[in-house]
């Protein structure tokens, strides 16, 4: 048991080691601070997780709306644009950085982790090695909808549409819509505006 006990003690230790004391105490408060309004319903809710983000993010430059049971980690890596929009469910871990532009809408259980886990060699476990920070970009006016999965080191450009239960693991274009696992252009939003006219909203936002 002793045994077993000293090498869980140094396998903690490695996990935290890249953690400054400082970092460490701010993490900490971080998960209680998300663990007290995290699941607060109605107006007030709203207002006391944009009050957490604009106490504990690297910048946030609006209102935030986000609802109960978004998940945030390093917030103090997780820059903010204005008129940002985020559903329930939603997993947001900053580690290697996260900047976001103006008018960002994520729907409900969408995952953006900006940390990559070594798996070359079968020695030592994936488990035990240390996360490598990896900065996720995401421009202005891009919407992310419900389930889908962005993978450190993308950015999404300005305008894009990425599909329900997508995974991105490229940098988008412009404007585009992108769908499927992996993710890959399925359509323009500039296009379908001039050929289709009012018909067009409606059929991206039943993506």
């Amino acid at each position: 048991m002793a045994a077993e006990e000293k090498r869980a003690r140094g396998f903690l230790r490695s996990k935290i080691s890249h953690l400054s004391a400082g970092e460490l105490i701010l993490s900490q408060v971080e998960s209680i601070v998300w663990w007290l309004v995290g699941g607060l319903p109605a107006l007030p809710g709203f207002a006391f997780r944009w009050a957490a983000l604009k106490l504990m993010a690297k910048r946030v430059n609006g209102f935030c709306w986000v609802q109960p049971g978004v998940t945030f980690v390093q917030t103090d890596r997780l820059e903010i644009g204005r008129h940002f929009g985020c559903n329930t469910g939603t997993y947001i871990n900053a580690i290697g950085g996260i900047t976001m532009g103006d008018y960002v809408l994520l729907g409900s259980n969408v995952t953006i982790s900006s940390g990559m886990h070594p798996i070359e060699g079968s020695s030592p476990p994936i488990f035990s090695r240390p996360t490598i920070p990896t900065p996720i970009r995401i421009e202005d006016d891009v919407w992310i909808a419900a389930g889908a999965v962005i993978l450190p080191g993308v950015t999404l450009r300005k305008g894009t549409v990425v599909g329900a239960n997508s995974v991105v693991t490229k940098d988008t274009d412009e404007f585009s819509i992108y769908a499927g696992a992996p993710a890959r252009k399925i359509g323009s939003r500039l296009r379908d505006s001039q050929s289709q006219g009012p018909t067009s909203a409606s059929r991206s936002t039943s993506e």
